[in-house]
């Protein structure tokens, strides 16, 4: 019977990539103009050099995940330069996307709900995010999360990041329970799943219903959830008959 859930935060608990496309549309629509092209054909641009870049994230990720908005701009100058285009421009292009992107940042209508019913229940809570300590922290402040959690680990600040079962390892011992008495929910295969089993844990791949399994990726969820209501369910599940 599990004794702690950890979890992601970033589009498991954090709808963070919901707002993606409007942020690009309005960054581009601005930007077209002075650098004489289609504001479609600049966006397109940008996620196709964007989907390449992160492709392998086994190589990328441990330098760029720390430095995401360093990777964004780097990921612009790319497809400026492949479109023949001012790569001069990029660093405004990529301030414009994230000035946008983190205001439409909100929380899942579930998050919230299923953190104070764990706790309720004895559940050992622990938040394991990638991504810049500043960033990360911001969004863990903005929405009141630390309050839920006994433990939280944060790529940025811990030295490391998921898949790296160092950081699963430290937020066993920050929540005192054996690998084999912790759930871990994330939305990412390579870095959530993949990690989590490395490290022993029982690992919960949530897609919110927009996610389909990469080819490049795999691993096979020892769960598959799309909304943590399931999680609840398969929580209560695990408890002993009285």
């Amino acid at each position: 019977m599990p004794r702690a859930v950890f979890f992601d935060m970033d589009d498991t608990l954090l709808d963070t990539s919901g707002g993606i496309g409007a942020a690009w549309e309005i960054a581009c629509q601005e930007a077209a103009p002075g650098l004489g092209c289609d504001w479609e054909g600049l966006r397109d641009a940008i996620r196709r050099e964007g989907i390449a870049f992160w492709r392998d994230e086994a190589t990328v990720g441990s330098y760029w995940r720390p430095r995401l908005e360093e990777s964004r701009l780097h990921v612009v100058k790319l497809a400026l330069t492949a479109e023949g285009l001012d790569a001069a421009r990029a660093e405004g292009i990529a301030a414009r996307y994230n000035a946008e992107a983190v205001t439409r940042i909100q929380l899942f209508e579930d998050a919230l709900e299923t953190l104070t019913v764990l706790r309720a229940q004895g559940y050992r809570l622990a938040l394991i995010t990638n991504g810049p300590a500043v960033m990360q922290h911001r969004k863990v402040e903005r929405f009141g999360l630390a309050a839920y959690f006994d433990a939280l680990v944060v790529e940025g600040a811990f030295g490391a990041g998921k898949p790296d079962r160092r950081v699963f390892e430290h937020a066993l011992a920050a929540t005192g329970v054996a690998a084999t008495e912790a759930w871990h929910v994330g939305d990412n295969l390579y870095a959530d799943v993949g990690g989590a089993q490395n490290a022993g844990l029982h690992a919960v791949w949530i897609h919110r219903g927009r996610l389909e399994r990469r080819q490049e990726v795999v691993v096979t969820p020892d769960r598959v959830i799309e909304h943590l209501g399931e999680l609840r369910l398969a929580l209560e599940a695990e408890q002993p008959v009285s």
